[in-house]
């Protein structure tokens, strides 16, 4: 009978962890960009990933780094195929324009629970990369970006080839759709 009770005070205060850092409000940085897999989100001050997250915060626009104000979000029933934990937006505290001019590299496959799949559409004409436009630097360039587009029969009908490819371009941002695209420089495929 001892035992129970120590037993059950343990078990209690794993459950109080958990609801003591629900709701706790937080600083979060956000990168001038995002990857089709990763909203590039960290901790402040450390800056360190935040391994979940940021759900709400619409008003984000690319080129742009902020400090935001969230709250962190856990579930009384954690969800089956998703995160145990997330940050809920609540308000930005800073933002600034992102005037760096060195090119960065961007995944242009996912990976999740789903199948591999490639990360750009064509619609009118234009490359697609989740909401943001991706503008080809040069012909030579769209040609990549339209051979990549003759890979997605093949990710569809083998997994394994899916799996392993590395797919990556090196854009800047798009100094003619700044918040909403990327000037592509290159693609690997390897």
């Amino acid at each position: 009978m001892r035992y129970l009770t120590l037993l059950l005070l343990v078990l209690l205060s794993f459950g109080c962890k958990k609801d003591s850092e629900n709701g706790k409000v937080v600083e979060l940085f956000v990168d001038h960009y995002a990857t089709s897999g990763r909203q590039m989100v960290y901790n402040l001050p450390e800056k360190t990933a935040i391994g979940t997250y940021l759900e709400g915060f619409d008003e984000r626009e690319l080129g742009y780094t902020y400090k935001v104000r969230a709250t962190l979000y856990v579930p009384e029933t954690p969800l089956m195929d998703g995160p145990s934990m997330w940050y809920k937006f609540v308000k930005v505290i800073d933002k600034q324009l992102y005037t760096g001019t060195e090119p960065f590299v961007i995944p242009l496959k996912t990976s999740s629970i789903f199948p591999t799949s490639i990360a750009i559409r064509l619609e009118n004409q234009t490359f697609l990369y989740g909401s943001y436009v991706l503008r080809p630097e040069n012909d030579a360039v769209k040609k990549q970006l339209e051979d990549l587009l003759a890979l997605v029969p093949r990710f569809q009908s083998d997994s394994q080839y899916a799996a392993k490819v590395l797919i990556d371009a090196t854009v800047v941002h798009d100094p003619n759709n700044r918040s909403n695209g990327y000037l592509v420089k290159s693609v690997k495929i390897q």
